[in-house]
């Protein structure tokens, strides 16, 4: 049940080494400088790792959801933002080929495969955290266009996607709420600003940032399923998100483990080794 298909593991094997030769040495500087890492997410990029969830007719490398969690964990296991670079992106690669139509999935995946074309969420706002059925941005129809305003926040990857999967209020007075938000594929355009990147703790190299919208206009067909189906087809694909979010913390307490077992073994104290 929790075995991998060899040729699977063959990928969680690459990946391990591409942690153990390239990102490691490099960690240090990206973390500390807060810099975008450009030439490892390129190395990802040619590894495949950016259409794990997009099946091969689009041009993916499409895995089990087990072999994802893997490649994960291996990663953060490296240096977890590296894994925010491919969060996002992976949620919207799902929610492209499971809600989208055939025209929506040969226009996009093939982009979001290779990497050529990032993408990522936005979700949460200002005042509604967690709470989405809260939001206030709003998409309203005229003709064969959607006009959008509103402004979202902690966006991940804000400045680098070319892809948002974008949830809005399409019907505000609709009740319960939920059954009033839809879902978009967003492309930067005139009247989509995304903001300066936030000072952050931790979780740095890759940049998180708010976004406001004002009189943004979206064409009608990227949006994604049905208007008012939004927020059951994001619950859907927040559960990939959840999924990898998990493997990130496994990854992270492994490298704490292997490192924590390093030091114990070079540690003298009292004229021995403590461990």
């Amino acid at each position: 049940m929790f075995e991998l298909r060899s040729e699977e593991q063959a990928i969680v094997d690459m990946v391990r080494e591409f942690v153990e030769t390239r990102v490691k040495p490099a960690v240090r500087h990206f973390d500390q400088t807060d810099t975008y890492p450009a030439e490892l997410v390129d190395e990802m990029k040619e590894l495949g790792l950016f259409g794990l969830l997009v099946p091969e007719e689009y041009g993916g490398n499409p895995v089990s959801m087990l072999c994802f969690a893997r490649i994960t964990e291996e990663l953060a296991r490296g240096w977890m933002s590296l894994t925010g670079a491919l969060g996002g992106h992976s949620v919207t690669c799902y929610l492209i080929d499971r809600y989208g139509t055939e025209e929506q999935k040969r226009k996009w995946l093939p982009l979001l495969a290779t990497g050529e074309g990032r993408g990522t969420m936005a979700l949460t706002e200002p005042g509604g955290g967690s709470d989405l059925q809260a939001m206030r941005t709003f998409a309203e129809r005229r003709g064969d266009h959607y006009v959008i305003n509103g402004s979202k926040t902690f966006i991940t990857n804000a400045q680098q996607a070319r892809f948002f999967s974008l949830l809005v209020k399409t019907d505000r007075d609709i009740r319960p709420a939920h059954r009033g938000i839809s879902l978009f594929i967003a492309e930067p355009g005139p009247g989509f600003i995304v903001g300066n990147p936030m000072d952050k703790m931790g979780y740095k190299g890759i940049e998180t940032c708010p976004i406001t919208f004002e009189d943004y206009r979206i064409p009608a067909d990227h949006l994604l399923g049905e208007e008012g189906r939004g927020f059951v087809m994001m619950m859907d694909g927040l559960e990939v998100g959840r999924i990898q979010v998990a493997a990130r913390a496994l990854g992270i307490a492994t490298a704490a483990f292997e490192d924590s077992i390093r030091y114990a073994q070079q540690r003298e104290a009292f004229g021995k080794p403590i461990w």
